[in-house]
Order: structure tokens, then C-alpha cells, then sequence
């Protein structure tokens, strides 16, 4: 090192205390980046086997060398930097995939399962060993959206929803399965379920422009629906046998389709909303009013909120993931717009217990992986032929994907 060569003093912090370094100055090379301050890290911990690590500069990530961050903050080098390391997130890593005969529109994991829905009319519950324990027959056009219910040690309940207007509720257990009930009422496709945090109520989107709840117990009885178009009536005399639940509470505002709904996790009683008429919706269930709606340029066409960031990340048609604070009364306020993909966003998931990572998938064939304190993708992945991606959930340390190429994707992934 050259002895003109200009350092600057810092400060290494670290909220990660096996990797905690002594709390005192000291000078290092301004023209460092990432990699050289890495070094350095390992040095004073004096590890054998090298650990890579990322460094944050006031809650943002270093993504350039610590001259070029304090010319763009305007800062001299004379100033004392606090710099935070964590250890580095590794590259998600490919475990297998599952074939299906068709497109797969919708998936979720939970444990040590995966829930498929599919453009064959098909939902598909797999083991981790790749078994398809389960093939559930019941809808009459393409499932658009699959989702896991209440579980027992023995069995689960599970949620569909699709083109056929209907979403139905299913009950597998180790030796049965069984479909308990039929949700009517919605007059156009469904695009989007979700279920709230105590696997009490689910929530339908729909290109009705409504979004309704209903109630996930098991009815007595046949409930009492609003009267259905013809061909709607038609298909039921077919499937008499059905259980018939009615919704509890439609919620009306949407200006045209509504693409995704997403619960509250700490509050059941409100509900987000995405669709057409570039609006996402905060509701309230109980009340029955939209609280708060904010406008964008492009349409909306997947809704996800972390409860661990308390912020929801959409997934839009200018190829832009969004991030936005439902606490904010600001009808146009964007927290953070994320740059990277070159198609439609299709999916969006957030990581279980991280307010900083989530995952994205899109028509351009990729699935991008973020840190909110980053600028860019942290990493990208990838086919050679570029199928188009439709749905992404982030599960446990692993996340799931399907799409065109017909096949639920697994990847091993750890949050930051």
C-alpha cells in the first residue's frame, strides 16, 4: 500500500456477536469495497476459513468503496465512519424441481410441504421427498391461487380458488381426502386467496372487483347464496353433493379486477388489496370500508405484507416491485421502488422473520432475491430459456417457484 494512499478512520459494529470485533477506530484504505473490508474483518477475528460478510453504511448496503459512498453523501473522509457487518447471505442454491402437465399458477410451503395449483384444474400437495402425496380434483377451469389452512398432526385443510368462480376447501389426511365445502358468490374469475394468521377466515379477490371473507369452519348445512348467473347454476346441478358456504362480507371499491389480497398478520381484521385500477386497498373487515388507498402508475398484480417490516411489497407491470407503509395516510407514498426486472411482476414473497428480504418472480424468467437496504437484486436466478415465472413463496429457509416450464422449483435460501 502506497504510503500517499488516501485511508479513512472507521468504527466496525455488528448486531451478530459471535463475529463482534473490538469497538475502536482504526484507518483503512478509502478506495476499499466490500471485499477488502471482508478481509479485514476476518483478520481481526482471526478465523482459519474465511467468512464473507456485507457492510452497511447508514442502513444501506455497500455497494461501491467507502470513498465513493462519502463523495455521494457529500461527506469528507476526514469524518469517523460507523460501518455495520453482518455475514453475507449466501447464493440460493437449486435441491430439485416436481414436473407437472401444466402451467402451475400458484404455490406456498409450509414445513416440510408444497402446495401447487395448476392450469390443469389441478392442486397438488407434495412431500420434501417429492412425492405427490395428494392430486385434488374438484375445479372446473384453471386454479389461479392455493393456500394452506388450519392442520392437525394428522391432517390439513386446504384452500383453492380459480376461473370457475369458486374457491372450495379441502381436508387431507394421511390415509383421506375430502372436499368439505364450496364458497360461492363470486360472478368472475378468482385471482387471489389468503388466509389470516389464525387460519380463521379467508379472503377471495376476484375479477368481480370485489374481495370477500368468509368464515373457514365447516358449514352444517347448504348457507343461503345470491342468485347465480345461469351457466353457474348449471355447473352446480352437476355437483350436488357439494357443501355450499356463503361469503360473510363483500368489500366494494375496486375500480375493475382486483389481482391479490394478502391479511394483516398481526391484525385479522384488515386486509390489502391490489388490481387493475392501480390502486393498493387497505380494508376494514369488520367495518367494512377501504381506510386507505394508494395509487401508482401501473396495475397491481401481487400483494404481499411483512409483519417483521410492517410494509407491503407489490408486484407490478412496469416490471417495478414496490414497497409501501400501510401506516402512511400518503395516497401516492412509495417507501422504496425496486429496479431489476424486465418483464411483468408476477409474485412477490417476503422471508418469514426478516424486515429486509424478499423474493420476486416475473415474466422476464427470473426470480430475483432483495435486501431492502440494497439498491439492486442481491442475486438473480435464472433458465437459459426464460419460461415465465408465476408464482415465488419464500418458506422456511427455502423458496419455492412455478410457472410456464411446468415445474415447482425448490431453492435453498437463507435471509438476512
Amino acid at each position: 500500500m502506497s504510503s500517499d494512499q488516501e485511508q479513512v478512520q472507521v468504527r466496525f459494529v455488528t448486531k451478530q456477536q459471535q463475529y463482534a470485533v473490538k469497538d475502536a477506530a482504526i484507518l483503512v484504505p478509502a478506495d476499499f469495497k466490500r471485499y477488502g473490508l471482508s478481509e479485514i474483518i476476518n483478520n481481526l477475528l482471526g478465523l482459519e476459513k474465511p467468512i464473507p460478510f456485507e457492510f452497511l453504511i447508514d442502513g444501506e448496503i455497500l455497494r461501491a468503496s467507502i470513498a465513493d459512498y462519502l463523495t455521494g453523501q457529500q461527506l469528507s473522509t476526514e469524518n469517523l465512519v460507523t460501518i455495520e457487518y453482518m455475514e453475507s447471505m449466501l447464493p440460493p442454491t437449486p435441491l430439485t424441481s416436481y414436473q407437472h402437465d401444466d402451467w402451475i399458477s400458484s404455490v406456498q410451503g409450509y414445513e416440510s410441504f408444497f402446495l401447487t395449483g395448476s392450469y390443469d384444474n389441478m392442486v397438488r400437495l407434495w412431500n420434501s421427498s417429492g412425492e405427490c402425496t395428494n392430486t385434488l380434483i374438484g375445479h372446473t377451469e384453471a386454479v389461479k391461487s392455493v393456500k394452506f389452512g388450519p392442520s392437525t398432526s394428522n391432517s390439513m385443510m386446504l384452500f383453492s380458488a380459480g376461473l370457475d368462480h369458486t374457491a372450495l376447501a379441502w381436508q387431507v389426511s394421511d390415509d383421506n381426502e375430502e372436499l368439505l365445502y364450496e364458497c360461492q358468490g363470486h360472478e368472475a374469475a378468482i385471482e387471489s386467496l389468503a388466509v389470516n394468521s389464525t387460519k380463521s377466515h379467508l379472503a377471495t379477490a376476484s375479477a368481480d372487483a370485489t374481495i370477500k371473507i368468509w368464515t373457514t369452519n365447516v358449514p352444517s348445512e347448504d348457507e343461503a347464496t345470491i342468485k347465480e348467473s345461469a351457466p353457474k347454476k348449471k355447473r352446480r346441478t352437476e355437483q350436488k353433493s357439494r357443501l355450499t358456504k356463503a361469503q360473510a362480507v363483500t368489500l366494494n371499491g375496486h375500480v375493475g379486477a382486483v389481482n391479490a389480497v394478502d391479511f394483516d398478520s398481526a391484525d385479522g381484521n384488515i386486509v390489502y388489496s391490489g388490481g387493475w385500477d392501480h390502486s393498493i386497498r387497505s380494508w376494514d373487515i369488520e367495518q367494512q370500508v377501504n381506510t386507505t388507498t394508494k395509487n401508482c402508475e401501473k396495475v397491481v398484480l401481487d400483494v404481499d405484507y411483512s409483519g417483521d417490516a410492517r410494509l407491503i411489497a407489490t408486484g407490478h407491470t412496469d416490471n417495478l416491485v414496490r414497497l409501501w407503509d400501510p401506516r402512511s395516510e400518503d395516497g401516492v407514498n412509495v417507501k422504496l421502488a425496486l429496479r431489476g426486472h424486465k418483464g411483468w411482476v408476477s409474485s412477490v414473497s417476503w422471508a418469514p422473520h426478516s424486515p429486509y428480504s424478499l423474493c420476486s418472480g416475473s415474466y422476464d424468467g427470473s426470480i430475483r432475491i432483495w435486501d431492502i437496504r440494497s439498491k439492486g437484486p442481491v442475486y438473480t436466478l435464472e433458465e437459459q430459456d426464460h419460461p415465465k415465472v408465476l408464482a415465488v413463496d419464500w418458506c422456511g429457509d427455502r423458496i419455492i417457484s412455478g410457472g410456464e416450464d411446468k415445474k415447482l422449483g425448490l431453492f435453498q435460501a437463507k435471509a438476512f
